[in-house]
């Protein structure tokens, strides 16, 4: 049996009848290994005591230094234990309290945990211990219903610690593989995600002592090492994106910069997923422009750097003109044109209608006041839009029909479009191929040990979010292309 078979066999026993807890133990184990401190917190009925009990039935022989509510004294030689829980933490019973922290000031490498049902951000703070603890395993406090009903038909009792003595862990084995765990190297995708996550604390407040980041990297050597790695992985990081970091506010902001995070790594070799991503609608839109507009030619200014018609409009008595883009004249569709601002002007409403007479509707909250009045266009970005009331039909001034320099613009407009739809067919279709491989690539690890399945279901469901929207704009290129030859239905 080899390594990895085997603390997979031990995790499978450690968590044996204790459903949805699995990654809470397995992260307790990892932190246990590496020889830290944690605070194992749950409410009242939760698991902490068979959690620890199976911790505890991991290590061959292990020597435990056991320590409740009631008064006891702190042995003078702490390295003697294999291993110190404190069970049901209060941080108001001072001897306790005082217990904990020269606990942790003396253990000489010895692994400690401290569970308690006070959340953490309350617990640590309170017991001064938060600077000397390196994460919290938060055990959830209920289960599904179907956990519920397999742990009610499961015959075994839970509070038992069976597991089979050759898949516990010697002294001597824990040593050895700490000493290995230390040799265990970054590759470059985990150094940036440790690199970025604590420029994210940086940038959120969040502080994380520099002590406290070695020892969350030794967490992720571990996992590397049990999973046969000599370099820890991206996958090795994946329980930093999980409810470990104490405070609340902390684990929101960091979980969710995780995934991010997660996400930009597994595509940096697709950078157009993290642009702005091709707007294949306005590509559609332009060519039906093009195909089905006539060759006039109109009367146009230009005005916010493009060719626009320009209106005026009297609304309560003063004339404000509007400037509306050539683009739109001859499409069935409602658009804000753009004021004398140069800002698109969300208080009128207009549509060609598919000819070249524009209608205008204004929003029944400048009827009576006009476009100009400085506290309307000061909220104007704001401004919650009323009932639009049909204003005007106003027509655009064509200057010639089946106008040559316009036709001669056209086609070269169609080779350009052409070009464009190729190129973008190329390049989506090299992204959607790239996501595909890079779906596979991450759903072959789903099973590796310590994997938190639900945080990796999260970012593998993103990364299929990518391809069935590549997928979409793919399908939509290709109706532009079949547009462009005359082949659409």
């Amino acid at each position: 049996m080899n390594l990895t078979t085997r603390i997979k066999d031990l995790m499978n026993a450690l968590s044996a009848g204790i459903p949805e807890r699995e990654f809470c133990i397995e992260l307790a184990f990892l932190t246990t290994i590496v020889r830290e401190p944690f605070y194992l917190y749950g409410r009242s009925g939760s698991g902490k005591a068979i959690v620890i009990d199976r911790l505890v039935a991991a290590f061959k022989n292990a020597k435990v230094l056991r320590i409740g509510r009631r008064v006891q004294e702190i042995p003078s030689k702490l390295s003697d234990y294999n291993l110190i829980v404190f069970q049901s933490y209060d941080v108001t019973n001072e001897r306790q309290k005082e217990s904990v922290q020269i606990a942790l000031q003396d253990r000489a490498g010895t692994p400690v945990i401290i569970s308690g049902d006070l959340r953490p951000e309350v617990a640590l703070t309170r017991g001064e211990i938060v600077d000397k603890i390196a994460l919290t395993v938060a055990l959830p406090d209920s289960i599904s219903a179907s956990a519920l009903c397999q742990l009610l038909t499961t015959p075994r009792d839970v509070t038992l610690t069976d597991i089979p003595a050759e898949l516990t862990i010697t002294p001597e084995e824990s040593a050895e593989w700490k000493e290995k765990i230390n040799k265990i190297a970054f590759s470059a995708d985990a150094l940036d995600m440790i690199g970025k996550l604590a420029e994210l604390c940086d940038s959120n407040n969040i502080y994380v002592s520099i002590k406290k980041w070695m020892v969350l990297s030794n967490i992720a050597k571990a996992a590397a090492f049990f999973n046969g790695r000599t370099e820890a992985s991206l996958m090795d990081t994946f329980f930093l994106g999980t409810n470990i970091w104490g405070r609340t506010i902390s684990n929101k902001i960091i979980v969710e910069g995780y995934k991010k995070i997660a996400l930009e790594i597994l595509l940096k070799n697709i950078p157009e997923i993290h642009e702005k991503r091709y707007d294949a609608d306005d590509l559609l839109a332009r060519i039906d422009r093009l195909l089905n507009s006539s060759n006039n030619k109109y009367d146009t200014r230009e005005f916010n750097n493009e060719a626009c018609v320009m209106y005026k409009v009297t609304i309560a008595g003063e004339s404000t003109p509007l400037y509306v883009p050539l683009r739109y004249i001859e499409t069935d569709g409602d658009f804000n044109p753009y004021n004398e601002l140069r800002q698109v002007e969300k208080r009128v409403r207009c549509n060609y209608h598919g000819t070249s007479n524009c209608s205008i509707a204004i929003d029944s909250a400048v009827k009576g006041i006009g476009l100009r009045t400085n506290v309307v266009r000061s909220s104007n970005s704001t401004l919650k839009t009323g009932k639009f009331e049909d204003y005007a039909t106003l027509p655009t001034y064509i200057l010639s029909e089946n106008d040559p320099d316009i036709i001669a613009q056209k086609k070269i407009q169609r080779e350009e479009i052409r070009k464009e739809v190729n190129a973008s067919m190329e390049r989506e279709s090299k992204t959607l191929l790239s996501l595909r491989d890079t779906y596979r690539s991450l759903k072959q690890n789903r099973n590796e040990l310590f994997c938190n399945q639900q945080l990796f279901d999260e970012i593998l469901g993103q990364i299929k979010e990518e391809f069935d929207a590549t997928s979409v704009l793919i399908s939509k290129i290709k109706e532009a292309h079949a547009k462009l030859d005359g082949k659409a239905s």
